[in-house]
């Protein structure tokens, strides 16, 4: 098949690949104009299920058979056959078929097979086959489906990872919107599908012994009617809320009063369930000195989650934590810990007065704070002088209390709060230390998320800028007379510009836009872009479509849009006699005119095959005689000053 073709077909399948936002669209789509461009009457996309278990995803054309080949099974061999890169083209019944008769694509009425893997880095994730119902000897040479799955693959791979992301993004916001305590989801039945891990604390049940049971088996008996009767009316209305009280009967045999909100979220995709956000509210039934007191802890959780939430890292949470707790509770010695891999602990805040004192790292296990660190629970001793784990941080302590800080559900780190009055904790001070610890294993958990979330935007954008890099390396490649030319005026164009006061933020578009400056030239056909002499003038027109080629491949992708004047504008004149538009003047981008220097340069410092590299002197006279013609004069004086530069710093090579 013809070289125009290929290149073609490998142009078009990307800029319409690139142009698909979700998996399924990537998978029906893409097929859909593959099978179109090659002229086939059925097609099948298969991915990956199992370690030699492929099912259809998408398909082209009809046929009363083709729900056969709906799971697809790798014969041994098979896979090692289609790598990364390779294609199949064969007639059928192919020779090599040695399958059951009834998985033959000679069923379907096809006479030819056209097949290739999608892969994301070396794993395979799906194929590609489509059928003809004819025999289809010009598709021989078509070596471009081979890039074609690779790009195919890395694209859908990349979009199931967003997606799956984006899933658990949305279960994480659902639970956190209700809060900490203890956590319950309910299916429609009532089970009990996912329980937090405070059940253990609150009702003596672990949330592994209550997934898979009925949410109603441990509801006090009075309590039954209207429980139910609450959970049945909400089920009837999709994320609707409701607010209810009831006891439940303690692991130890105890009734505790619960307090519950309840939320209908049925049908949310990631959640698929009641969120039913309970807390233990029994003292407040006791005493009315509970309930000022849970004002008190109310405004307090409040208070650390506005004050918490300003701290952008987790030293700064921690520090605002210890003030917090100081101010509010007034108790002196106050100090968070990070528990570290080996279970020592490192401190990462304390008060003020203790700062400047250097700061230890405590052994696995040593101290009050190690028995914390052990058992995952809040540790309170009553009198430091009389409890032997105890480790003196100041001389006057007289009672201690040890709060563990969760993150997601594991220890990330403990809240040290210390007295210089004996018993000087009481159960509800313990469970306002719990509270705020909680509140601000939420807040750092946010912190993480957050981190998280940039770590893989930053993976995201450099697995951009590598795929970038390696196109302009294909196509230096491709050009054989420019090999390592994309690199070179790159970095150049990069320093230039910095020279020339454009802002840090916009060098990284300047740098993509100049690795991509002939990206156009992949729709140039080999006989022009390699011919050693001359252009006719036939020629030089085709050769003249590159930017505007160019601009076609890249507008589609919207991150590369800041990155489009170099591709688009760089062959346009000061003097307006350029091309594709004709622009003139300031009405060439900054960006394409600071390139056109530095690519004129460099062309002329290269070895051709029509002749010889010119001599710095030579170009750097030619950059002045074009300044104001076809250079913008401004930045032929700064390039020339920064060579100047270059050749007065190293003396020796100039």
């Amino acid at each position: 098949m013809a070289d125009s073709f290929a290149h073609d077909l490998l142009l078009n399948t990307t800029r319409f690949l690139l142009t698909r936002h979700d998996p399924d669209a990537l998978c029906r789509d893409g097929l859909a104009f593959l099978a179109a461009e090659l002229g086939a009457n059925l097609g099948m996309l298969h991915l990956r299920e199992s370690a030699v278990t492929y099912r259809m995803h998408a398909s082209v054309g009809a046929h009363p058979l083709l729900h056969v080949h709906d799971v697809q099974t790798m014969e041994p061999g098979w896979e090692e056959l289609m790598q990364a890169g390779t294609w199949i083209s064969s007639p059928v019944p192919s020779p090599d078929w040695f399958g059951p008769a009834d998985r033959s694509y000679v069923r379907l009425g096809a006479q030819h097979l056209v097949s290739f893997g999608l892969y994301s880095g070396p794993q395979m994730i799906g194929t590609v086959n489509l059928l003809f119902p004819e025999p289809r000897e010009d598709l021989a040479g078509l070596e471009v489906l081979g890039t074609v799955g690779g790009l195919w693959g890395t694209l859908l791979a990349r979009m199931q990872a967003q997606r799956e992301l984006a899933g658990r993004e949305a279960m994480l916001r659902m639970v956190t919107d209700q809060g900490s305590d203890l956590l319950s989801i309910i299916d429609e039945q009532g089970t009990i599908t996912y329980q937090s891990a405070a059940s253990g604390e609150l009702i003596g049940y672990p949330a592994e012994v209550l997934i898979g049971r009925p949410y109603d088996g441990a509801v006090h008996h009075a309590d039954l009617p209207c429980v139910r009767a609450a959970l049945a009316q909400l089920r009837r209305e999709p994320g609707g809320t409701v607010n209810l009280s009831f006891r439940i009967r303690h692991a130890r045999g105890q009734l505790v009063w619960m307090e519950a909100n309840a939320r209908n979220l049925l049908h949310e995709a990631h959640v698929r369930g009641i969120v039913i956000h309970m807390r233990d509210v029994s003292a407040a039934q006791a005493t009315q000195r509970h309930l000022e007191r849970r004002v008190q802890d109310l405004t307090l959780m409040h208070d650390t989650v506005q004050q918490l939430q300003l701290g952008r890292t987790a030293a700064q949470v921690a520090e605002r934590l210890v003030n917090l707790i100081q101010n509010r509770l007034a108790y002196p010695y106050v100090q968070v810990g990070r528990v570290l891999p080996d279970l020592s602990v490192d401190t990462v805040a304390r008060e003020a007065t203790s700062r400047d004192e250097p700061v230890r790292r405590l052994p696995p296990g040593a101290g009050v704070i190690g028995a914390c660190v052990q058992t995952g629970r809040t540790v309170y001793v009553p009198d430091v002088t009389a409890d032997p784990r105890y480790v003196a941080r100041h001389a006057e302590v007289r009672s201690e209390v040890i709060i563990p800080v969760r993150v997601s559900g594991q220890l990330w780190g403990v809240l040290n709060v210390e007295s210089p009055h004996p018993d000087a904790f009481d159960p509800a001070d313990i469970q306002s230390l719990e509270t705020v610890a909680a509140q601000a294993g939420s807040v750092l958990a946010n912190v993480e998320l957050l981190d998280d979330l940039r770590r893989s935007r930053d993976e995201l954008r450099a697995a951009y800028d590598e795929t970038l890099a390696g196109w302009a390396r294909a196509l230096d490649l491709r050009d054989r007379e420019t090999e390592g030319h994309s690199q070179r005026v790159t970095d150049l164009t990069v320093e230039l510009a910095r020279r020339l006061g454009v802002p840090e933020t916009d060098l990284v578009h300047i740098w993509r836009g100049a690795l991509l400056h002939d990206i156009g030239k992949v729709g140039i056909p080999d006989a022009i872009l390699h011919k050693p002499g001359p252009l006719t003038d036939d020629e030089w027109r085709v050769m003249q479509l590159h930017p505007q080629m160019a601009f076609d491949v890249l507008e589609p992708v919207a991150f590369l849009h800041p990155a489009l004047d170099i591709p688009y504008a760089h062959h346009e004149h000061w003097n307006g006699r350029g091309y594709p538009r004709g622009l003139k003047g300031h009405a060439i981008p900054f960006a394409a005119r600071i390139f056109s220097v530095v690519d004129v340069w460099d062309a002329l410092r290269s070895d051709r095959p029509y002749r010889a590299a010119w001599s710095e002197e030579r170009a750097s006279a030619h950059l002045e005689a074009q300044a104001g013609q076809q250079f913008d004069p401004q930045v032929v004086r700064a390039f020339l000053d920064l060579l100047r530069e270059r050749r007065a710093a190293t003396p020796e090579s100039a």
